[in-house]
C-alpha cells in the first residue's frame, strides 16, 4: 500500500446533484502477508510495516476535503488501518460492516 496518489479520476455525468466518492484502502501488511501466507478470514494484527503504511495513507487521505465517513471490516487489520485513517481525518468514528453481511 504505497502512499502514493494512484486514483483514477472519473468525472460526474452532469445533473443537478453532487456525486459521491468512495476511496478504498486495503489493510496495511500483516506477517502473513509479508511470508506470502494467505490470510483469508483469520484475524491477523498489522506488523510494524503495516502500521508505519496505515499511517502514510491516513496522512494522504487527510487532504482529502470531504471524508465523511469510514467503514472497515471487524478483522483487526482492517480495523486498526481504518482507525488509524478515521484519527487522522478529524476524529471520525469508524462504522462497522459485519462479516455476515457484505464480506461473505
Amino acid at each position: 500500500m504505497a502512499a502514493s496518489d494512484s486514483r483514477v479520476t472519473m468525472k460526474c455525468v452532469p445533473t443537478n446533484e453532487s456525486c459521491t466518492e468512495f476511496i478504498l484502502v486495503r489493510h496495511g501488511e500483516t506477517v502473513w502477508n509479508a511470508i506470502g501466507k494467505m490470510q483469508g478470514q483469520s484475524d491477523i494484527d498489522l506488523n510494524e510495516a503495516g502500521r508505519q503504511q496505515a499511517v502514510a495513507v491516513a496522512k494522504r487521505l487527510s487532504r482529502e476535503p470531504n471524508i465523511s465517513v469510514v467503514y472497515s471490516s471487524d478483522l483487526m487489520r482492517a480495523l486498526e488501518t481504518a482507525e488509524t485513517i478515521a484519527a487522522e481525518c478529524g476524529g471520525l468514528e469508524v462504522s462497522f460492516l459485519s462479516r455476515a453481511s457484505l464480506w461473505t
